[in-house]
Order: C-alpha cells, then sequence, then structure tokens
C-alpha cells in the first residue's frame, strides 16, 4: 500500500531545511507509528521526500519551502493502516514536526493506486546496494552503483537478505538482470556522513514476479527505512 502524505509550513514564510534532512523524516515516522516502529530491525517499508518545484538547492541547504511531499511505501497492510491512522491522528491533533528551520503539520493524507511492476522503474528516493565482501567504509568501496563490475550479483543479495528478514523465507529467483536506462551516481549526505547510490530509470528482468513486486512495495537496495530506494513503476517501454 502508498500513501502521500501532504506537508505544510506552519508559517507563511518559506522554509530552509539542510541537505541531510532525513533524519528528521524518520523522526516523524516514531511519531506516526509509535510503538509499532520499534519492533523489527530491518524497516519493512520505504519513503521518499519532495520538496516541490520552488524549492532550490544552495550548498549545504534547500531554500524555499512552503509544502513536503512525504511518500509511504509498505507491503504491510496492518503496517499501512498503522501509518495511516498515526498520520491522520496527528492532523487532527493539529500537531507540528520539526523540519530543518520551520515546523510542518499534515495537511492531508491519501492513499495512492498501486500499479502491476513491469520491472521498468524510476527513482523517487536514491538506490543504495551495497557491495558483497565490502571491506572498506568508504563509500566508494563499500556502496556499488550500476556501471562497476559485480553490481548486478551484488543487487540481487541485498534483495534476496532484505526478502528474508522481512518475509522470513528464502526467495528462489532463477532468472535476473538489471539495465541501466538512464541512472546517474549520486552521494547523500546522511547522518553527518556520505552515501553512495543512483537515481534514474532502469529495467529489472526476472522469472519472479514477487521480486518485482516486492522491491515495488519495500523498496530497492538497503536502508530504505531511511528514505532511500522508493521505485514508481514505468510503463514498461525501455
Amino acid at each position: 500500500m502508498r500513501f502521500l502524505l501532504k506537508l505544510k509550513s506552519v508559517s507563511d514564510a518559506p522554509v530552509r531545511v539542510g541537505i541531510d534532512y532525513r533524519r528528521r523524516f524518520i523522526s516523524l515516522l516514531k511519531r506516526i507509528l509509535e510503538d509499532e516502529y520499534d519492533k523489527v530491525k530491518t524497516r519493512p517499508y520505504t519513503f521518499a521526500v519532495y520538496f516541490g518545484k520552488e524549492a532550490k538547492i544552495t550548498k549545504d541547504f534547500i531554500e524555499g519551502i512552503r509544502h513536503i511531499n512525504f511518500r509511504f511505501s509498505t507491503g504491510d497492510s496492518i503496517l499501512a493502516v498503522k501509518f495511516y491512522n498515526g498520520a491522520l491522528a496527528l492532523k487532527k491533533q493539529k500537531a507540528d514536526h520539526a523540519i530543518g528551520e520551520g515546523r510542518f503539520a499534515v495537511e492531508w493524507i491519501r492513499q495512492e493506486e498501486e500499479k502491476d511492476p513491469t520491472g521498468v522503474y524510476r527513482t523517487l528516493s536514491p538506490v543504495v546496494v551495497e557491495r558483497m565482501g565490502f571491506s572498506s567504509p568508504k563509500p566508494t568501496e563499500r556502496y556499488i552503483i550500476p556501471s562497476e563490475e559485480g553490481f548486478e550479483e551484488s543487487l540481487l543479495e541485498n534483495i534476496l537478505r532484505r526478502y528474508r528478514d522481512i518475509r522470513g523465507t528464502d526467495l528462489k529467483v532463477n532468472r535476473f538482470s538489471f539495465e541501466g536506462l538512464k541512472t546517474k551516481e549520486e552521494f547523500i549526505k546522511h547522518y553527518g556522513g556520505y552515501l553512495r547510490g543512483f537515481i534514474g530509470k532502469f529495467k529489472i528482468v526476472s522469472d519472479s514476479q514477487e521480486l518485482l513486486r516486492f522491491i515495488y512495495q519495500y523498496g530497492l537496495g538497503l536502508r530504505t527505512g531511511q528514505g532511500f530506494g522508493y521505485l514508481e513503476v514505468e510503463d514498461g517501454k525501455a
């Protein structure tokens, strides 16, 4: 299930938010999900943040923010209901939440339609993939991107690891391939350090429809619960 949460600045003035902003939305999720947040180590969801067309990035800040689109996706129906009810409760309480130099309140929440996974996806938040057998914490060595050798194997390993952690069983996959249609490397500031990932459009071919659905609902790669790996389904055309 997928939801769009609209947040609005409680002041009339535009707000400035630091580029290391995901921690504030993780904090918001803790308020929304309450005790449900700490029940599992591997987060069974993904989220993405959009600051609007008026927002401009200037060095270490994003300026001119008045509204925020917060998208949330999960394949867990119980968690989805908890998210919806928790967000609705914040709206009814007229509660606000500190983000950057301002405070934001829930304006509205709505469920978004889920599409049938075609295998062609577009990122709404960067995808972070951990390199198999990494031995260094340096972003360029710990994380791998589509243009590097071994990416496909590392990506599949990341997916199967998360599937096992979330579903409690192994997923059988006989055929898996990744084709970058238009991807770009990104370095993302996160909790004071940097992660390496990629954004863009790509195609995944697999004999497992369950795999295609899983990455669509729960996110692709690792750290999805920290605002990475949120995907939209494209029309299937390469």
